[in-house]
């Protein structure tokens, strides 16, 4: 059993597992593909991509009805993220895969750093799969809940009348049995799809962030074994060999936003509505709402925006302990000026922030707050334009 855990919290276990269920491979064949399933992959973008638009006709269609609206829009924003997120994840497919190689290259020794990585990286693991499960459980409850209760109204009544919680305007009757059993396959496609997609790339995320933080700690440490052995008599004082290396890492974080900046940019920008029409399911009144797979997609959906801004943030701790390491540990005091002249170049450099960014938006803690705001404010204009047309 122990070992069985072992391998489910092994490196990148949980995103392998996600995204191996769209027909990709973290692993790139010998062309460099990660798409090891195109038609699986395409059935599931085209289902979603239908879903998408029989979302978008219900809220035409209803364009006057803003709780209905603020609720298939809420689904209609998962699908886009969802799609937006893969069609970028391919793109960037090589850059990203690099990106996952530098970040284990420094730990594949038994060197130093390589204990703290493995147990950052086990309770990553661990969070992803937790983070897995939420996922899992809005996708299941959304689908399961209103099939048990339409199943248990014909059972109560003998007349099948489905029961949806998904606000859509379907170009095909779905009170014929046969029809709604169609309509459920298809959902089945579209909810892993999302399952997935949203699993694989945010945790792809939160690992990557730990990684560069965990080579920023392990920086730290180089350099505080350092300074048992300074070497005065050498002209770079034995330093030479942790400038390199923060030179790398500042490639390594230069590397990480390029290849993550229009993903990271695609969250912040959808879920400050998406957490506004999230909100409105709770505080407008509603039918036939499906509680169960609501509780689960708030947690989603909170996780989510926490995988972004807290690893962005971490990161950027890290980056800052090294810089007042880098300065604490250098003897100043024994230095000749010529030298503290030349000392003062990287000491400057590591003092800069270190920030992961989404084009417009630094990732962290304010941005966090940002959102927050923002969102209230949506919600504060769809509550008061509710109360105004549609109370009277």
């Amino acid at each position: 059993m122990s070992k069985l855990i072992e391998v489910f919290l092994g490196n990148l276990w949980t995103q392998r597992f996600t995204f191996a269920r769209m027909g990709l491979d973290l692993q790139p064949d010998e062309k460099g593909n990660v798409l090891r399933s195109p038609l699986l992959y395409c059935i599931m973008c085209l289902t979603t991509s239908f879903e998408l638009c029989t979302v978008c006709a219900f809220m035409v269609q209803n364009r006057n009805q803003i709780v209905l609206c603020s609720e298939a829009l809420m689904h209609g924003l998962q699908m886009v993220s969802s799609l937006l997120k893969m069609a970028i994840f391919l793109a960037k497919s090589h850059d990203l895969v690099a990106l996952i190689q530098q970040i284990q290259s420094p730990f594949r020794e038994e060197d130093l750093g390589g204990k703290e990585w493995r147990s950052q990286n086990r309770r990553g693991q661990l969070m992803a799969a937790i983070y897995f499960m939420m996922c899992a459980g809005t996708s299941v409850s959304f689908l399961l809940m209103p099939v048990a209760l339409t199943m248990l109204k014909y059972h109560s009544t003998g007349e099948f009348a489905p029961v949806s919680s998904f606000r859509v305007l379907l170009p095909y009757d779905v009170t014929q049995p046969h029809v709604y059993a169609m309509d459920c396959c298809l959902m089945v496609f579209v909810l892993s799809f999302f399952c997935c997609s949203t699993t694989g790339v945010d945790t792809l995320y939160g690992w990557c962030a730990l990684g560069v933080s965990s080579q920023y700690s392990r920086l730290g440490q180089q350099l505080k074994r350092m300074t048992s052995c300074f070497n005065p008599s050498r002209s770079d004082f034995g330093l030479s060999g942790i400038f390199i290396e923060h030179a790398r890492l500042l490639k390594l974080v230069q590397h990480f936003n390029s290849s993550f900046m229009e993903i990271a940019f695609v969250e912040v920008v959808i879920i400050c509505v998406l957490y506004c029409s999230v909100i409105c399911q709770y505080i407008m009144p509603h039918t036939n709402q499906n509680f169960a797979f609501l509780g689960f997609f708030s947690m989603v959906v909170t996780t989510q925006l926490c995988i972004y801004l807290f690893g962005a943030e971490q990161v950027r701790l890290e980056a800052e302990r090294f810089s007042w390491l880098l300065y604490e540990v250098i003897p100043w005091q024994n230095l000749p000026p010529q030298h503290r002249k030349l000392f003062l170049f990287p000491i400057e450099r590591a003092q800069r922030e270190t920030v992961l960014g989404a084009y417009f938006f630094e990732l962290g803690r304010p941005l966090l707050v940002w959102i927050f705001r923002t969102a209230g404010s949506f919600t504060t204009l769809m509550n008061a334009l509710y109360a105004k047309y549609e109370t009277h």
